[in-house]
């Protein structure tokens, strides 16, 4: 093509942006935008032009390997950004007012300027390649955090930070090393216990004794049960990424009955969490595990039936304030939390107790 012929075809700046006008109008309107499995190497340089509006973008499932052009959002306050090979979450490629940030099923193994994230309320980012190191520097650069999930990742310990943090009110850590390890400690000392028990009896010297290892072994390890023990009916009372939970009743007790349909979802595995019911259900300050079996699925009926919800406590002006992140049906959780918190007037008697 000659230079005469492309100086003819070369469009005028005026003329080009009175054709893009209408477009880009619509794109500065745009309040919520679904990129998800759009096949995006990167992010165009364009959506910027989304900034005036824009406030909740989904760019899961892309090969991306930066979020590079979403600072550009200043509006942005809900980025879902799962099963994209990140391996670096980047605060300086976020905007700073953001306040959920999901990042599951990436490959993060680095975290970068977490300061940019300091409006963060809600971070999920289960599935991932993070330590315990690079969990307290982020935990300890949000303020604003309330609810972190960090299931599935590769922490050996637990991040000191969250014991310090004066709002986190939901933290999800299952199935990492340092939980795993401790529930198969736990699992093998109920075992323990169990075994002692069917020993004493064998050798007839009920009593005392074995009453106590009993109601030891009780406490630990929950009651295990084909489900032909428990009737689950058919009702459901709430689901989510990786089980159900219906009513049902165990012994003439109501009870809320989960049951998983996934080995991993986004606070951690099926089989880890399944361990955790067992473990603790004797634990007072939990919703209780009354009975828990392996076949035809994992599932476990938990005591009592109510909204099961994730709050934040924290100090307000001197007075606890209560807000609330979200709401299951799994158990009575959130009203025991609300008529816990109503007994106590400040946040610092709380603190104490701890």
């Amino acid at each position: 093509m000659s230079a005469a012929r492309e100086e003819e075809e070369e469009e005028e700046p005026a003329s080009l942006l009175l054709r893009l006008e209408p477009t880009a109008s619509r794109l500065a309107a745009i309040c919520r935008l679904d990129l998800r499995k759009a096949g995006l190497k990167r992010l165009p340089a364009s959506i910027g032009l989304c900034a005036t509006c824009l406030e909740q973008l989904d760019v899961g499932g892309n090969p991306l390997e930066s979020l590079d052009g979403v600072q550009t959002l200043g509006r942005l306050r809900v980025l879902f950004a799962t099963e994209n090979g990140l391996a670096v979450l980047d605060g300086e490629a976020l905007p700073p007012k953001l306040g959920w940030l999901i990042c599951a099923q990436n490959a993060i193994a680095e975290v970068r300027a977490p300061h940019r994230l300091s409006h963060v309320r809600k971070l999920m980012l289960p599935h991932n390649l993070l330590d315990a190191v690079a969990a307290d520097l982020l935990i300890e650069a949000i303020p604003a955090l309330e609810m972190l999930r960090l299931a599935c990742n590769r922490m050996e310990t637990l991040p000191a930070a969250a014991f310090r943090h004066p709002r986190l009110a939901w933290f999800a850590f299952g199935g990492n090393p340092y939980s795993a390890r401790l529930c198969a400690a736990a699992l093998s000392a109920a075992d323990a216990a169990a075994d002692a028990v069917a020993t004493l009896k064998d050798a007839s010297e009920a009593g005392r004794e074995v009453d106590q290892i009993e109601r030891q072994s009780g406490e630990a390890l929950s009651a295990t049960a084909g489900q032909q023990a428990v009737a689950v009916g058919e009702e459901e009372l709430g689901r989510g990424s990786g089980a159900v939970v219906k009513r049902g009743t165990w012994q003439g007790t109501p009870v809320a009955c989960k049951l998983w349909s996934a080995e991993l979802f986004s606070d951690g595995d099926a089989r880890g969490e399944w361990l955790m019911g067992r473990l603790t259900g004797g634990c007072a300050s939990l919703v209780r595990t009354l009975a828990a079996w392996e076949t035809p699925s994992l599932g476990m009926a938990v005591v009592k039936l109510s909204d099961l919800g994730a709050a934040c406590a924290y100090d307000r002006h001197g007075h606890t304030a209560v807000e609330k992140l979200e709401v299951r049906s799994f158990g009575l959780l959130l009203l025991d939390l609300l008529s816990h918190l109503q007994a106590r007037p400040s946040f610092a008697e709380l603190c104490a107790e701890l």
